[in-house]
């Protein structure tokens, strides 16, 4: 079985289908993560890991949709100016920030802050905190896998960031369209999503 890293934070990202836009997520510590692999039902859901293995993705057709607010698309706010100036109140310092493409696909989980919202509404792109780089992050701003945003969406109870995008080659720095390339399974199988790798 998969092992995951230990003391370090864990985010399992729960959803209806592969390709749904409800969503939900949690961050557990990585005793509770490996807990949840150990014990998985597998033949009732799907499992799928991302490549820093420090996120998991739950596939449970018994999961009911999410409660989001749309707060950003096509360019433009869905909530009044006096909201939003409100809303950037309430962001946390640090929080999820889940990608997914214009299918609902799971693209990849990066973390942001305030600073990474405000600039992804500004310029309509993909726009994370890299913690390693400590600063902004534009995702393909240097291999030109950008993510052109159509929505963005906010989750409370916890806190975390939805974007919708349109991912242009591959959002895993290992060259696959997706960081969750990996499905776990019965007897500790694991087998690749994507056959083939679509830019590094």
């Amino acid at each position: 079985m998969i092992q995951l890293p230990k003391e370090k934070e864990i985010t399992i990202i729960s959803k209806p289908s592969f390709d749904s836009k409800e969503v939900s997520l949690k961050v557990v510590d990585s005793q509770f993560a490996q807990k949840f692999v150990d014990q998985f039902e597998f033949g009732k859901k799907q499992l799928f890991v991302d490549c820093d293995e420090d996120a998991l993705l739950e596939i449970d057709p018994s999961l009911n949709s999410s409660n989001k607010l749309l707060l950003w698309e096509s360019g433009s706010l869905k909530i009044t100016e006096e909201e939003w100036i409100s809303f950037q109140k309430t962001i946390p310092p640090l929080s999820p920030f889940l990608a997914q493409d214009i299918s609902g696909k799971d693209l990849m989980l990066a973390w942001g802050k305030k600073e990474s919202l405000l600039s992804a509404v500004e310029s309509g792109l993909g726009t994370y905190y890299s913690r390693s780089r400590n600063g902004k992050w534009v995702k393909g701003e240097e291999s030109g896998h950008l993510q052109n945003l159509s929505a963005i969406y906010v989750h409370s109870n916890p806190f975390f960031i939805q974007y919708i995008t349109n991912q242009i080659g591959a959002a895993c720095h290992t060259g696959y369209y997706s960081c969750f390339f990996r499905e776990l399974g019965l007897n500790d199988s694991i087998s690749f999503v994507y056959p083939n790798k679509v830019g590094v």
